[in-house]
């Protein structure tokens, strides 16, 4: 049995209407008329389907008659075989305007013909205009607009596009970057009788319509004064959780006690970015913005005539760490009108400010971002301002001078407001230490955790837009990023509630962490010294990790001995002739020979050869040293050989003898504190707590060296290291380099355990146990050497060496307590 009907059958059972008439065949579904296929006589019936009304024939009349309001439907007729779209034009249908299509008493006698264009097609129909009462206060154009039918021109118009499909087109362009020249083809693509193309007419609809829009949110369509009497900066979408006087802040703000100032302070970032440029046309005509310095890009002629005074201009940096520096001044500038733009946003909203995009000429130059930043502070009332930028350690040096020489009107009161400049946490990280401790944003009173980014993700919902404004005209490219700019704000400022309640609640939880580390790390800076630092920040920062070299293990040695030599001239030494200091020292070596037999058993690095004999030989030579040591331990420890007999006595004659790396030593901090005065000679428990400390410290110093090359060597090691001999080097040298890491660590861990037993609880100030989350350098991440491993394989997979995305950010990070200075 054939189950498989041909699809034209299965097609017309769909349509055919049973109710009696449709046994006999296809009929229209409003009057009955019978479908008469095939032939011209006049009295045939067609027979119709609009696929916006719903899937059900109609006839010629019928059909005709159910569209006089709605002549912009899509009509197909049906050809006996197959469906032919065509247009309600053909049937006669003249639409009447000033009625919503009804018939008006006193129509226009002309009978015109109009294309409109409604997503996604383009209309030809024929219309009447109304000359009734109705009308006789409005023009034609009004009766355009009053149907939702936008004109191309105010003149005999004879294309219009509807409100929807404008509105359309806007959405699709801010959010989806479409252009006018591909949303026109694909609208043309479905129309066959159009001779020409009606690019320019839609590229001048959808501009006049953005700008229009952009004019009624901002309230000025009523304006007694006019469109014309929009002053700068009035047609912006402002942000509506920055201080503005006389929108959100109380109207005695400026009294507020000072500690709570930072409550009105207005932090905003700055940057360039040289994706949005512009090319020079050979075929540019003057297009000026329909509102030119009322949105976001700056005052354009009051913004040439302060570069033209700074073409020679040479802006000398001393920071040579960030890229741009080098660069801004190389930027091929050769066929552009400008080579990008600079840009200014609220740093804590990312809301870009008003008039505060400016075209850059010949790069990112002081003169550019000057009156950019000024710009867009117009309007504002300040108390404390500050100012996020990428280069802000070489920009702020002059700024105060560079400021004389702008207009009189963009002036910032100086004298006034406290003004304070700083680099996005993560740029900081490009420049140099002194830099970073005196730049970063972080370290600013009042910004909280305001991260300065904002205006590089600002850049990233620009950037796409970027392929089809380089090649428009000055107006047109400054009108299509204003609408982009526009939207762009009013998005953040619907998110901001929730935007805000979510950082605060990250914000209660991580401050509690922060605050108990932040005063672990006070307690190690003294009083006087902090408080001189706050007083003056030109002191030396107490909370930088002190780089003067520490005294090392053999410095304190010799000055144990001058000690003991002393002792020995004034004849308080019990054993002339020998060094209590050489004996502790000699006790300290055979515990790192302990350690290193035990590091060779684990083998974390590649296995050599002849590991095994190298063993044997450490083992051979600690047996040796043991039995010299032993021989000095009963002149210094004599109460030590009873523990040491009874030790051996306790162990089983039968068993193995204990490894070398397993026998204990019992150095004084291995006594009971009981018996350790009457075990050990005078002051020798002193002695070797001396010793420790100078261990702890250069421990310390050693592992954040090792630390430091290890970071290093990784870093290099991802970014050039290609191949699968120069990764094997890499990955035995990075293996060496934690080895010894570890070593400096078990060394501290040493030193730390018998500190505490020979002080107990007081070394606390000076000392911490050190645990495996603590081995990291300050806003190190911690990554293994597994993860770098892995992030290099994604750069062979074309995915770049980048972070991983779960990473603790710079605010979440703590600091490590190894990275501070120890004193004693």
């Amino acid at each position: 049995m054939n189950q498989w009907r041909p699809l034209k059958q299965l097609y017309l059972d769909s349509l055919l209407w049973h109710d009696g008439i449709g046994d006999r065949g296809l009929a229209c579904t409003l009057c009955h008329s019978e479908y008469t296929p095939g032939g011209s006589a006049e009295g045939r019936v067609r027979l119709f389907k609009c696929r916006m009304c719903g899937e059900f024939m109609q006839c010629k009349s019928c059909c005709v008659k159910g569209h006089e309001r709605t002549p912009l439907h899509v009509v197909e007729e049906w050809k006996g075989d197959f469906w032919v779209q065509t247009d309600l034009k053909t049937f006669g249908l003249v639409y009447q305007l000033g009625h919503g299509g009804l018939r008006c008493v006193f129509p226009d006698d002309v009978l015109r013909t109009m294309i409109v264009m409604e997503h996604p097609y383009i209309h030809k129909i024929h219309f009447r205009y109304c000359n009734c009462a109705r009308s006789d206060k409005i023009d034609n154009v009004q009766q355009l607009l009053q149907n939702g039918w936008y004109p191309a021109t105010q003149t005999d118009p004879s294309t219009c596009a509807t409100f929807t499909m404008l509105e359309t087109f806007r959405l699709q362009n801010v959010v989806g970057n479409m252009n006018v020249s591909d949303f026109v083809t694909a609208m043309e693509r479905g129309c066959s009788y159009l001779t020409q193309s009606r690019y320019k007419e839609l590229m001048r609809m959808t501009r006049q319509w953005s700008f229009l829009k952009r004019l009624k949110r901002s309230g000025r369509g009523h304006d007694k004064a006019g469109v014309a009497a929009t002053q700068l900066g009035q047609c912006a979408v402002i942000c509506w959780t920055c201080p503005y006087e006389g929108r959100n802040l109380p109207p005695n703000w400026r009294d507020v006690d000072p500690k709570y100032a930072f409550l009105y302070m207005l932090i905003i970032a700055l940057d360039a970015n040289f994706k949005l440029k512009s090319r020079i046309r050979a075929n540019a005509h003057d297009d000026p913005p329909l509102g030119p310095g009322w949105e976001s890009f700056v005052e354009p002629t009051a913004y040439k005539e302060h570069l033209r005074s700074y073409v020679a201009e040479k802006d000398v940096s001393s920071c040579i760490a960030f890229a741009a520096l080098l660069q801004k001044d190389l930027r091929a500038a050769a066929g552009l009108r400008c080579t990008g733009v600079g840009g200014c946003v609220c740093a804590r909203h990312e809301c870009v400010l008003p008039n505060g995009i400016g075209d850059l000429q010949k790069g990112e130059r002081y003169a550019n971002m000057d009156f950019i930043v000024l710009c867009a502070l117009l309007g504002f009332c300040l108390l404390w301002l500050t100012i996020s930028y990428d280069i802000a350690c070489q920009w702020h040096k002059h700024l105060r001078e560079r400021m004389e020489k702008m207009p009189e009107h963009l002036r910032l009161p100086l004298d006034k407001i406290k003004l304070q400049c700083a680099l996005p946490v993560w740029h900081v990280g490009s420049h140099d230490k002194d830099c970073q401790n005196s730049f970063s944003l972080s370290f600013k009173p009042g910004v909280g955790k305001s991260d300065g980014e904002g205006v590089e993700r600002t850049w990233s919902i620009l950037n796409p837009a970027s392929y089809h404004t380089k090649d428009m005209n000055r107006g047109n490219r400054e009108d299509t990023l204003n609408d982009k700019i526009d939207n762009h704000n009013f998005l953040k400022n619907i998110g901001q509630g929730y935007a805000l309640e979510a950082k605060l609640i990250i914000a209660i939880v991580e401050r509690a962490r922060q605050v108990s580390v932040f005063v672990a790390v006070n307690n190690t800076v003294e009083l006087e010294v902090r408080q001189e630092w706050l007083g003056d920040h030109s002191k030396p920062n107490p909370y930088v990790l002190d780089r003067k070299e520490t005294p090392s293990e053999a410095q304190v040695r010799l000055d144990l001995k001058k000690e003991e030599e002393d002792d020995a001239r004034a004849g308080r030494s019990p054993i002339l002739g020998t060094s209590a200091t050489a004996f502790i020292t000699a006790g300290m070596q055979l515990e790192d020979a302990q350690y290193r037999i035990l590091a060779e058993l684990k083998g974390r690095a590649l296995v050599a050869p002849d590991r095994e004999s190298r063993i044997q030989d450490r083992r051979m030579t600690f047996l040796v040293k043991l039995a010299r040591f032993r021989t000095l331990q009963a002149t210094f420890m004599p109460g030590a050989t009873r523990f040491i007999a009874e030790e051996e006595a306790e162990r089983d004659s039968d068993a193995a003898a204990p490894k070398p790396e397993t026998i204990k030593l019992w150095m004084p901090h291995q006594l009971a504190e009981d018996v350790r005065e009457s075990a050990c000679v005078r002051g020798l428990a002193r002695i070797e707590a001396r010793l420790r400390a100078s261990q702890c410290v250069n421990a310390l110093v050693t592992m954040r060296g090792r630390l430091h090359a290890k970071h290093h060597f990784l870093t290099f090691r991802n970014e050039h290291v290609m191949g699968q001999k120069g990764k094997t080097k890499a990955h035995l040298l990075i293996e060496q380099l934690g080895e010894r890491v570890n070593a400096s660590a078990e060394k501290y861990r040493q030193g730390y355990r018998a500190l505490l037993a020979l002080e107990g609880g007081g070394i606390d100030r000076q000392f911490r146990p050190l645990r495996e989350e603590d081995v990291q350098l300050d806003g190190d991440h911690g990554e293994s050497d597994v993860a770098a491993r892995k992030k290099l394989a994604m750069l062979g997979a074309g995915r770049g060496a980048r972070a991983p995305r779960n990473a603790p950010g710079t605010s979440k990070r703590v600091m490590s307590w190894i990275t501070r200075s120890c004193r004693f």
